[in-house]
């Protein structure tokens, strides 16, 4: 997906990319229908919804590819497991390798032992599977579950990403809206995310006002806190020669990022496919473009590194390979969604 984000996202402003605009554009109807038919079917009772046997909390959004549902699961797992609470994560498990997904890792990295994560396009039968063995769960956590209508959740987080809101409101096929942003009236709560990168807060905000009826609950920004090299925590990359590799939803925020920081010479970045899979001839591939390029390091994401391990194994890799800790921090809405989660959860 992210090399045809650029087309979909009106960025890419070929004559072939806009070629493919046209013709996507007329399969756009017939999505839109096709959603617009199975939320209906859900709004009036008519197709089957599940309790999962504890209160659910769901964290999704409007769009393809990454608005920040991963790092804001970690903070609101954190975030419950303070207040006392048990919680769990249900996810699809998208594109499991070797039993595990890169989401499930990153999650398992994040939070060790102290939250149960489970994968399964069912998450109904997971959830039932996940109580035999953790009776003491008191919340569930679903993982991009505003599409996934099926379970029954007493809060309902939608995160827009500042940076492209509503995708020039086109769904798929022909923009990256897995359903109109009228569907925000489901929502309990919208929180926006990169909110310190939107061209215009205000004007966000009252677009949002008007699709779900209130005014956004938060907007947080993604930070990264550091980098890690292996276990070892490196506060900075300054002075430093660098090729990254990026294989997530959103690739351009990830080199931005990294451009960003002082001291660091970005000498290339590589976009892969999000959920890449990768093979160990194409990381021989990826560490040998950095070394011809004189770099001292390559850098990735969290989930592209634990598909790396996964590939590599135990012997040591040719560069140092560094990541950033990517952690959310609440520009204002923090004690709000608080008082929202002890309010409906409790």
């Amino acid at each position: 997906m992210p090399r045809m984000t650029p087309i979909l996202g009106g960025e890419d402003r070929s004559a072939l990319a806009g070629v493919v605009r046209t013709g996507l554009l007329l399969g756009e109807p017939f999505y839109r229908a096709a959603v617009a038919t199975r939320n209906t079917l859900y709004d009036r009772g008519l197709a089957a919804t599940h309790a999962l046997g504890r209160p659910t909390v769901s964290v999704g959004n409007l769009s393809v590819g990454g608005t920040g549902k991963t790092p804001m699961v970690v903070e609101l797992s954190r975030r419950l497991l303070s207040m006392g609470h048990h919680p769990a994560i249900l996810m699809r498990g998208y594109k499991r390798s070797a039993g595990i997904s890169d989401e499930e890792q990153v999650y398992r990295q994040a939070l060790g032992q102290t939250v149960p994560v489970a994968a399964n396009p069912d998450r109904v039968a997971r959830a039932n599977q996940l109580l035999v063995g953790h009776p003491g769960v008191s919340v569930f956590l679903l993982d991009d579950g505003f599409q996934h209508r099926r379970v029954q959740r007493d809060i309902d987080l939608v995160l827009v990403d500042a940076r492209n809101p509503f995708t020039l409101g086109h769904t798929l096929p022909r923009g990256l809206l897995r359903e109109p942003a009228s569907s925000l009236r489901r929502a309990t709560a919208v929180i926006v995310t990169h909110a310190d990168h939107a061209q215009d807060l205000a004007a966000l905000d009252d677009e949002i006002t008007r699709y779900h009826g209130k005014k956004p609950i938060a907007h947080t920004r993604h930070a990264w806190q550091g980098f890690l090299w292996g276990d070892e925590r490196i506060a900075s990359l300054e002075g430093m020669k660098v090729t990254a590799v990026v294989g997530v939803g959103n690739p351009s925020a990830f080199e931005k990022t990294l451009r960003s920081r002082v001291g660091v010479d970005v000498l290339a970045v590589r976009i892969e496919d999000d959920h890449a899979a990768y093979t160990r001839k194409r990381l021989e591939e990826l560490f040998a473009h950095a070394r011809d390029r004189g770099a001292d390091a390559v850098v990735t994401t969290e989930k592209d590194h634990v598909k790396w391990l996964a590939v590599w194994g135990d012997s040591p890799m040719p560069l140092r390979v560094v990541r950033p800790v990517l952690a959310i921090e609440f520009i204002d809405g923090s004690d709000a969604l608080d008082a929202l989660l002890r309010r409906n959860l409790s």
